[in-house]
């Protein structure tokens, strides 16, 4: 008798504990509501522009065109060039500062001929993106 009085004392518990999450105001006092949300959804592409040859010993220009939903981003949190050899050590890390139109630029000689990497690593709108691309020094 005394077990069966003690499931039923606990069945109660369980069940007035249970009622208690189902408050209908606790969703948007506990989650917010997504009405709320006005923040647009942000993307962040850059076109990284790096020629396809260069001379050893020649000063050559690297851009970074950076854009978020179609826009220039022009306050980029932080632009950088890095510079790999061949064997993808790097070499050097630039970082670049705002020109105009969403355009981040560097010049860089590389001292010796061979094959290179350039990445640039872009930081903006809490998104981090680092497209690379080739280049032949001669």
């Amino acid at each position: 008798m005394k077990s069966r009085l003690w499931m039923t004392a606990m069945l109660a518990g369980v069940i007035l504990l249970g009622a208690c999450g189902n408050d209908a105001d606790s969703e948007s006092r506990d989650h917010g509501s997504h009405e709320e949300a006005d923040e647009e959804v942000r993307s962040l592409e850059v076109d990284l522009e790096v020629p396809g040859t260069a001379k050893a010993g020649e000063k050559e220009s690297f851009t970074a065109h950076v854009t978020s939903n179609e826009e220039d981003v022009t306050d980029a949190d932080k632009v950088r060039f890095e510079m790999l050899d061949a064997d993808g050590n790097s070499l050097d890390m630039i970082e670049a500062e705002h020109s105009e139109n969403g355009l981040y630029t560097i010049g860089y000689t590389f001292e010796e001929g061979g094959e290179y990497s350039v990445i640039s690593h872009v930081d903006a709108y809490q998104l981090h993106t680092m497209p690379e691309k080739q280049i032949t020094v001669e």
